[in-house]
């Protein structure tokens, strides 16, 4: 059976005025009013290049291709990256839910700084229902 083709939206970009703005794309927002019942989200963060978007894809959206991955060092995620189609899902409750995936830009990347990092990390906690932190090893101090 062929899978029917599924975007990914870059959800939010950083504008940089005098302060940090986070401003939602004009395509997701389009796409996110256009979803209908209860709503989840779930999204994942950790150091950059540990495999977040492997994780996703293979895991939660069962598929060898979506979220970008790559074999360099260079980051394939920047920002916050919303998957095209929300999940079956359900509630603690047994309820049906729809489930939007979250894939967000590694921490710790070369070409950004520990201020961008907190943005990243706090903007993906505050919008997730569910949060999954991905760790390779133990987390310990560094990986905070």
């Amino acid at each position: 059976m062929k899978r029917k083709k599924v975007s990914t939206f870059n959800l939010v970009a950083l504008k940089l005025y005098f302060f940090v703005v986070f401003e939602l794309n004009e395509e997701a927002k389009t796409h996110l009013s256009q979803l209908a019942g209860p709503l989840g989200i779930c999204a994942v963060a950790g150091m950059y290049r540990t495999g977040k978007s492997y994780l996703l894809n293979r895991m939660l959206l069962d598929r060898s291709n979506g979220f970008g991955v790559g074999p360099t060092i260079n980051p394939c995620t920047k920002g916050v990256w919303m998957w095209g189609k929300p999940v079956d899902g359900l509630t603690p409750d047994g309820d049906p839910i729809k489930v939007i995936i979250l894939d967000t830009e590694g921490l710790g990347a070369l070409d950004e700084d520990s201020n961008h990092d907190v943005r990243i990390f706090s903007l993906a906690i505050l919008l997730s229902s569910y949060f999954i932190y991905n760790s390779v090893g133990s987390i310990d101090e560094n990986a905070l």
